[in-house]
C-alpha cells in the first residue's frame, strides 16, 4: 500500500512588528478610511431631502395706508423676498394688476374693500403658475412699485416714476404681433410694444375678446387678419386694425376657455387656455 503524505498549505507566518514600516502604513490606511467614512456621513446628514429642496413662497398679507396728497400705499408681505413683480394696467375697467410667478396665496381673505380716494378694492387670485393681485380703481391713475426689505409697496397716485398718466397724448406704437401654440393646446398672442407705458384694455363680447391699445398706432404691415384655426387652440382668428388714435384687436374664439392678459415691460400677452 502506497501512503501519500498530505503537505500542509503554505502559510505566510510573517508577523507585523509594532513600530515597523508595515505597521505604520497599516495605521495610516485605517486612519484614511476612518476619515473618509466620517466625511461621507457628515455629507449625507447635511444634504437636504429632495422634498424640501424647493421652497414655496407665499403671499401672506395685504395692507394699505393713507398718505398725504390723496395717495394710498398698498403693502404686500411675502414669506420670502421676490423680484419686482410683473405689472400692467387697463383703462376700462380701470385696474392695476401685479403677477408673482411661482408664488402661492396664504391670505385670510382674498378680497377687501377700500373705497378711499380712487381705489375701490383689492383682489387676489392664484393659478398653478402664479399669484395675481388686482387693484380696482375708479379711474386710471399713476402708480409706482418699490421693494423695501422684501416688502412690495405700490403707491397709488404717485408722481415721478409713474407707469402711465390719464389723458396722455403721446402716441405709442405696436412693433410686432406673434401667435404661438402651447403644449397644452393653449393659444398665445404676443404683442411687441414700443415702450412699457401703453394702456391695454380687454373685454369679452359674445365669442370675441376685444383688446384695445390706447394711443397706439399700428404699422400697415400689421393691419391684417391672422387665421390660426389649424393650430387647434381656442383662438380662430386675430383681426388687428387701427381705430382713430388707438389700435383694436378682435380675437375670435371657440369652445370653453379661460384667458389671461398681462404685460411684461415691452410685451403684452393674451393667453387662452382650453377648459376640459
Amino acid at each position: 500500500m502506497t501512503t501519500h503524505k498530505i503537505q500542509p498549505a503554505h502559510v505566510d507566518d510573517r508577523r507585523i512588528i509594532p513600530g515597523s514600516p508595515e505597521s505604520r502604513a497599516r495605521r495610516i490606511r485605517h486612519l484614511i478610511n476612518l476619515i473618509t467614512l466620517i466625511a461621507v456621513i457628515v455629507l449625507l446628514l447635511a444634504w437636504p431631502p429632495a422634498a424640501s429642496a424647493q421652497i414655496t413662497i407665499t403671499l401672506d398679507a395685504i395692507d394699505f395706508s393713507i398718505l398725504s396728497g390723496n395717495r394710498v400705499q398698498i403693502e404686500l408681505r411675502l414669506s420670502d423676498p421676490v423680484e419686482k413683480p410683473q405689472s400692467f394696467a387697463t383703462y376700462n375697467p380701470a385696474r392695476i394688476a401685479l403677477d408673482f410667478p411661482g408664488v402661492k396665496l396664504n391670505l385670510p381673505q382674498k378680497s377687501q374693500t377700500i373705497n378711499y380716494a380712487l381705489i375701490l378694492s383689492i383682489m387676489a387670485a392664484e393659478t398653478p403658475e402664479r399669484a395675481r393681485v388686482v387693484i380696482n380703481l375708479i379711474r386710471p391713475v399713476p402708480y409706482k412699485i418699490d421693494i423695501i426689505n422684501g416688502t412690495i409697496l405700490i403707491t397709488i397716485g404717485a408722481s415721478g416714476d409713474a407707469k402711465y398718466t390719464p389723458g396722455e397724448t403721446e402716441l405709442h406704437r405696436i412693433e410686432d404681433i406673434v401667435f404661438e401654440r402651447g403644449n397644452a393646446g393653449d393659444g398665445r398672442i404676443h404683442v411687441k410694444l414700443s415702450d412699457p407705458f401703453i394702456v391695454i384694455d380687454t373685454h369679452e363680447k359674445g365669442d370675441n375678446i376685444i383688446v384695445v391699445f390706447f394711443n397706439t398706432e399700428l404699422p400697415k404691415n400689421l393691419n391684417r387678419i391672422l387665421d390660426v384655426i389649424d393650430f387647434a387652440t381656442p383662438i380662430l382668428t386675430i383681426d388687428t386694425f387701427a381705430q382713430g388714435n388707438d389700435t383694436r384687436m378682435i380675437i375670435k374664439t371657440t369652445g370653453n376657455y379661460e384667458h389671461l392678459v398681462y404685460q411684461t415691460h415691452k410685451q403684452g400677452s393674451i393667453e387662452l387656455r382650453p377648459i376640459q
